[in-house]
């Protein structure tokens, strides 16, 4: 299997959002930038997240979030050719599928699909059913990535990875699960992908902590990986792209393909 490479594209905040700077020419000038960056460094595959609109709602999002996300994502698909994902934040899944849907997008990222995380927002709790009724009825093929006890969070109760994991592929009809550490940028476990490895018959991705130095260690135990800090300027999550990361951290992986 191909292994998987998506890089983060993080928006800046959107309309709405405490943070806005009141110009969507801003928000879609970075975004275009931060594209042209990931793409021209050698990346396909991109997922594309509302990362600025902190304090992040629980599910669901505003209606001038989702109206002024997909106005940005069909702006760049207009102008791009790449492979992409959509993520609305916290866990607005529905949301995301609609987005993806009407752009083209081939997955989405949903944070908690199974079960419950305690977050900075309170009570994050996964609905799978409405969301694959809503993929059943739009007839789509977007695949949903799922976290397993997601980053940002702590299990609400004894939540085990492995039967969380299994849970999320076997009956909340996951196509792809994501492994993270604690925090954005943090290293996730490898004996935890090692554990999982024969437990999943789908797609296992990391999504935090990768860098050109350990990406073809984790790519080892894993189908793909998400990689957002380390390809910004001084490593830094709120920073711009930086084309030369990118190109160092592409040239890494394909040393070892």
């Amino acid at each position: 299997m191909k292994k998987i490479i998506i890089g983060m594209l993080h928006l800046l905040p959107l309309p709405g959002s405490p943070n806005y700077s009141g110009s969507m020419d801003d928000v879609l000038d970075r975004a275009k930038s931060d594209l042209e960056n990931l793409l021209e460094g050698g990346l396909t595959k991109v997922n594309i997240e509302n990362y600025g609109d902190i304090p992040f709602p629980k599910t669901p999002s505003s209606p001038i979030t989702i109206s002024s996300f997909t106005k940005i994502v069909t702006k760049l698909e207009q102008e791009f050719d790449f492979d992409f994902g959509i993520q609305v934040m916290r866990n607005d899944a529905l949301s995301g599928m609609s987005i993806a849907h009407v752009t083209g997008a081939s997955f989405i990222r949903v944070n908690v699909l199974t079960g419950a995380m305690i977050a900075e927002e309170g009570i994050v709790q996964g609905d799978a059913r409405p969301l694959m009724e809503l993929r059943k009825k739009l007839n789509s093929d977007v695949k949903v990535y799922a976290d397993v006890l997601v980053k940002h969070a702590v299990p609400l109760g004894n939540q085990d990875l492995r039967l969380t994991a299994k849970a999320t592929i076997e009956r909340n009809m996951a196509d792809g699960i994501i492994i993270t550490g604690d925090i954005t940028g943090e290293e996730a476990s490898v004996d935890d992908l090692i554990n999982l490895k024969d437990e999943i018959d789908k797609p296992i991705l990391v999504g935090s902590g990768i860098n050109k130095d350990n990406v073809n260690n984790y790519l080892k135990y894993c189908d793909g990986v998400i990689v957002g800090t380390s390809l910004k300027e001084n490593n830094m999550t709120n920073n711009p792209v930086s084309k030369e990361n990118v190109k160092e951290f592409i040239k890494v992986v394909k040393s070892n393909s």
